[in-house]
């Protein structure tokens, strides 16, 4: 019996939200059909090739087109559906309902569209993995609104629950040290003792300390790290329960607006972007007076500055504990350290980047007009950054390239900007 429910059943870890959410559907003021390429699985491909239905598979051999994409296996041909205007997929009907899933049933949908918002990883060939992505509208308000601290999950489910969904990074095992060091970075960025600054400041700190062991004794530093870091969080709380002063670091809040100046000039570079979140980088230029060739004014520090404190004082008393939670549903979602030898530091990276987006929007949204941000809109601000910036693997990658123009000491060069942008928080406590 226990062989059978071995082969049946399977573990999978989650947020405690999964089990609330479900799509909206007709009411979803962003479709997930419109705005992005939708990949179609090989899969997928294969069985529209084989159906017998002569309208379906004349419907589908129009709308699917094939393209060249470069991968670390080298290049390789992949399946898209042609978007129409707006970028809308084309088997989009105008009632929001899917003409694939109408006209034949849901399992005839890719693995993409089956899948989306949930994430999925098989690990080790033992147990799964599940969360969700903040960029859909529904998942944002389910996890952003919350109160308490994300919880996490271990059940059983049945291993048919997961057919024919799109699972990520299929085959690849997990080093030993890497849940540990994800469970850890959880539990700083929800030390709600500290201010929400200082618990990423340090978890950044940690992640490219941890990140980077290895050797025969990488386990044993990696607990030895983990006991320094404890003791970090003790001193971090006794000081910040005691009267401090602090003194203005303007070098730094230069390299703090020199990389939010590379980060959104990059970005505007792509005639693609959503004209409403275009508008949104460009009015952040603008109030922080940031020229793309130009030095950093006098000015725009001091703007800088008064700005992050209206913002430390104002804004995140009420709004920290959501801002935790997306930091903490990513974390989850994206940071593994795999023995198939990827690069460890990518999608911390990858957080740091759409998290100091996030953050300067706000702070500049706080100034623009601080009666009309409320949560409402800084929920929206954080899902719009999540499918603009965080999905576009393309726009990542030419930032790491920018960064590091030195593959050899590509890692140094991004922990040095991530460390830019987030250390001391423009303070140097005294």
């Amino acid at each position: 019996m226990r062989n059978k429910e071995e082969k049946t059943m399977l573990e999978v870890i989650e947020p405690d939200y999964m089990a609330e959410f479900s799509c909206i559907g007709l009411l979803c003021p962003d479709t997930c059909c419109r705005g992005w390429d939708i990949v179609i699985d090989e899969a997928t491909c294969e069985r529209y090739e084989k159906s017998h239905n002569a309208e379906f598979k004349a419907m589908i051999s129009r709308a699917i087109v094939h393209r060249k994409e470069e991968t670390d296996e080298g290049e390789k041909d992949v399946a898209c559906i042609r978007m129409g205007k707006g970028k809308r997929c084309l088997f989009l009907c105008n009632d929001g309902l899917c003409m694939i899933q109408r006209k034949t049933e849901e399992t005839n949908l890719s693995e993409t569209c089956r899948t989306y918002p949930r994430v999925i990883y098989i690990w080790n060939e033992e147990y799964a993995e599940r969360s969700l992505c903040v960029s859909c509208p529904a998942v944002a308000r389910l996890i952003l609104e919350r109160k308490e601290p994300l919880r996490f999950v271990t059940k059983k489910i049945a291993v048919a629950e997961l057919d024919g969904l799109r699972i990520t990074d299929k085959n690849q095992r997990l080093e030993t040290d890497c849940l540990p060091l994800r469970r850890f970075l959880i539990q700083v960025l929800q030390d709600r003792k500290l201010s929400l600054e200082r618990r990423i400041e340090l978890a950044n700190e940690f992640f490219w300390q941890a990140g980077g062991l290895s050797g025969h004794h990488a386990e044993k530093k990696f607990h030895h790290l983990v006991d320094v870091y404890q003791q970090k969080l003790k001193i971090a709380e006794t000081i910040r329960s005691q009267d401090v002063s602090a003194v203005i670091n303007n070098t730094l809040i230069v390299h703090q607006l020199d990389g939010i100046r590379q980060l959104f000039f990059q970005r505007l570079q792509n005639p693609e972007l959503r004209p409403s979140f275009r508008q949104q980088l460009e009015t952040v230029l603008s109030h922080w007076q940031l020229n793309e060739e130009s030095q950093i004014s006098q000015n725009s520090v001091q703007q800088y500055i008064e700005d992050k404190e209206f913002y430390r004082l104002f804004f995140l008393p009420q709004y920290s504990g959501l801002l935790e939670n997306y930091l903490v549903n990513e974390v989850f979602k994206n940071i593994f350290i795999t023995e198939e030898g990827a690069l460890f530091y990518v999608e911390w990276f990858r957080l740091l980047v759409q998290f100091v987006i996030v953050k300067a929007l706000l702070m500049s949204a706080l100034i623009e007009d601080p009666e009309a941000l409320v949560q409402e809109h800084i929920i929206e601000c954080i899902r719009q950054t999540s499918r603009v910036i965080g999905h576009d693997g393309l726009y990542l990658q030419q930032v790491m390239s920018q960064l590091s123009a030195n593959q050899l000491e590509e890692a140094a060069q991004l922990q040095d900007f991530c460390n830019r942008l987030l250390s001391g928080n423009t303070l140097d406590i005294k």
